[in-house]
């Protein structure tokens, strides 16, 4: 799927528009293991996953990585607070394999965004959908056992979980990468 088939998904583009939309975003590849964003940085672009997997996180008080999503291709990406709010980010944005991003900056994307105005319409559902992410993320902290956690992420990601290093996913999920362990020999029986 292409970024203008994904975008077409929310509002219909014609043609035109989507020949518009592909101008303004950049080709960035990333290897494996490389930041895209890194605590600190101030963050002005959006990313669409074209190929891979990354991994958001951040670091706690004792200097552990904490895994807060995974995104994969066909989605977009970006530490979307300092987006928004032009501050730095909190988090980093690893490259879990290699990776191509289609990348616009914030500036570009104001310009297509006059260019063509069903963007706007877009960029609004983009943020719908990163708050019902984090709703949900947190909803499943709070009120889900880690065996809950772990069946539903087998549900809804279980081709991320062959992908990604067992401690990812374990931060992910609030666990130790052990108590995982065990939950994985007790769900395969």
């Amino acid at each position: 799927m292409t970024i203008t088939d994904t975008i077409d998904q929310v509002v219909n583009l014609t043609k035109d528009e989507k020949l518009s939309v592909e101008k303004y975003f950049i080709v960035k590849s990333l290897a494996k293991g490389e930041l895209w964003i890194k605590e600190g940085q101030y963050c002005n672009h959006i990313a669409f996953i074209n190929k891979g997997i990354l991994r958001i996180f951040y670091n706690d008080r004792d200097g552990n990585e904490i895994s807060c999503y995974f995104m994969h291709e066909n989605n977009f990406i970006s530490s979307y607070t300092s987006f928004l709010t032009l501050t730095p980010t909190k988090e980093n944005i690893e490259a879990i394999e290699d990776v191509e991003l289609l990348v616009i900056n914030k500036e570009d994307l104001v310009k297509l965004s006059a260019k063509v105005p069903k963007v706007e319409i877009w960029r609004r559902i983009i943020a719908e959908n990163l708050f019902i992410l984090l709703e949900r993320r947190i909803s499943m902290l709070q009120s889900k056992t880690a065996q809950e956690r772990y069946e539903n992420m087998i549900k809804e990601n279980g081709d991320i979980i062959l992908k990604v290093p067992l401690q990812y996913t374990a931060s992910f999920l609030g666990i130790t990468p052990q108590h995982l362990s065990r939950l994985r020999k007790n769900t395969v029986k």
